[in-house]
């Protein structure tokens, strides 16, 4: 077969609408880029980002953790290039789903802005989720859960709780008082001391371990006791009212990122029979 020449008008046009097409692609190229940057870099304009959250509802519920929470979540970028914080972009839902899952003691809860600036988290905290059972621990296990009170998040005994096997509830077990045969409709203790104790646990479980009731006795020393092992060993964490719970969660928090004494009580957690932080920049365990 023999080739066709090709004119050199055809091979021109050709030329020409190579050179078109290429320029069209570099201008949509520097177009689109342009408006990427241009949008990136006005997503972060401070008149359109989130500064401020309003927390509101809480009681037992630290504000400051919950706006710490929030703010961690709406930090950085997407594709690092859009603002996180940025009042039309921000993770609405990944926002809610964040705080349920690492406030447990949230029953629910709304998230929204009412201005370019604000974001408001209104919380409902559950209500009843710890019983009183008492001054102390029953002898026997399978008393456990007998004549127990329902506790408001203020500490307030408001109504006799039915028979609960096991550890659905979180209990308290404290002296109220001598002569008190029927505490329904008594006070635990101070609001104050209730929601800091309260927060205490909280934060407790949020280190990966699972509290079910708490002892305090009359001298100020807390056991707050845990999660039982296979063996059915129930190993407590000891603490005093009169200390400052914020040091002493530090403390705890400082040790558990330390990898030798990590692994130490999760590999023994079996037989682990306490954690003491009654003493000043110390934590004391022991083992069966």
């Amino acid at each position: 077969m023999r080739d066709i020449p090709t004119s050199p008008r055809i091979i021109e046009i050709r030329h020409k609408r190579r050179v078109r097409t290429l320029r069209l692609s570099i201008l949509f190229f520097i177009l689109f880029a342009s408006i990427v940057w241009a949008t990136s870099y006005f997503s972060a304009d401070k008149h359109i980002t989130i500064d401020k959250v309003v927390v509101t509802g809480t009681h037992i519920i630290d504000e400051s953790d919950i706006e710490e929470e929030v703010f961690k979540n709406i930090s950085g970028k997407y594709f690092y290039l859009y603002s996180r914080s940025n009042s039309f972009l921000y993770p609405n839902k990944f926002i809610y789903n964040n705080l349920i899952k690492n406030f447990p003691r949230i029953e629910s809860l709304s998230v929204y802005r009412d201005n370019l600036k604000t974001l408001h988290i209104d919380i409902t905290e559950r209500i009843g989720s710890s019983l009183y059972c008492g001054s102390s621990i029953p002898t026997n296990i399978e008393d456990v859960g007998e004549n127990c009170y329902f506790i408001n998040n203020d500490g307030f005994i408001f109504d006799e709780a039915p028979y609960f096997s096991g550890n659905v509830y979180f209990k308290y077990y404290m002296n109220l008082g001598n002569g008190i045969v029927n505490p329904k409709g008594k006070q635990t203790m101070e609001v104050d001391d209730f929601h800091k104790i309260s927060r205490f646990i909280d934060k407790i479980d949020s280190f990966g371990f699972k509290s079910i009731y708490i002892v305090i006795e009359q001298d100020g020393t807390n056991y707050l006791y845990l999660n039982h092992g296979s063996n059915d060993t129930t190993p407590n964490i000891i603490f005093k009212n009169t200390d400052d719970l914020d040091m002493i969660l530090d403390n705890l928090s400082i040790s558990m990122k330390k990898e030798e004494f990590a692994n130490e009580i999760n590999t023994k957690y079996n037989t682990l029979l306490y954690i003491d932080l009654r003493f000043k920049n110390k934590v004391l365990y022991k083992f069966q």
